[in-house]
């Protein structure tokens, strides 16, 4: 059995699940906070269960490639012959900060998302229709919010990337 990547594969999951879980939790907790108390919105409303499904599934979405740039950040210094720092304290500073930029990311996507769709519909209260349970307005925002996640999630981890400890490679010209 290779040890190091059962180890390996064994953080990628605590950090997935660590990662997952309080984003989700914290995610769903300020959706219920913030617009289904401010817009006092029934629990059986099923607009706004997709409305907040899309939300969750984006931020899901989002996080779900953060463990690769940490775990590069980590291998790269681990296997690092001049590396003095601790590993422990510079992995924390690699995964805060790509935290930081992930959450920043999603917090433009929801609200690049639903600006977007308030633009595009000048004459419709959205939170207002999703508190009457129209559904229909809750699709289309939720499928500009899935859609915008899609497009940016591939630029959003190559920028990830560009703060892992890559060797630099010699030049050929």
């Amino acid at each position: 059995m290779n040890t190091n990547l059962f180890f390996y594969s064994l953080t990628e999951i605590i950090i997935s699940l660590l990662f997952g879980i309080i984003l989700l939790y914290s995610t769903y907790r300020m959706l219920d906070r913030f617009i289904k108390k401010k817009y006092d919105i029934a629990n059986d409303n099923l607009a706004f269960s997709v409305f907040s499904s899309s939300i969750l599934f984006s931020v899901a979405y989002l996080i779900s490639g953060i463990k690769a740039p940490i775990l590069n950040s980590l291998r790269m210094l681990s296997n690092d012959g001049d590396y003095e720092g601790s590993l422990i304290l510079d992995g924390f500073k690699y995964t805060s900060l790509f935290l930081v930029i992930i959450l920043i990311a999603i917090g433009l996507v929801i609200y690049l998302s639903i600006n977007l769709y308030t633009k595009m519909t000048k004459d419709v209260n959205e939170f207002n229709e999703i508190k009457a349970n129209n559904v229909a307005v809750s699709l289309i925002m939720a499928t500009i919010i899935i859609s915008i996640s899609i497009l940016i999630k591939e630029s959003l981890y190559l920028m990830l990337e560009t703060f892992v400890p890559y060797p630099d490679l010699p030049k050929i010209f």
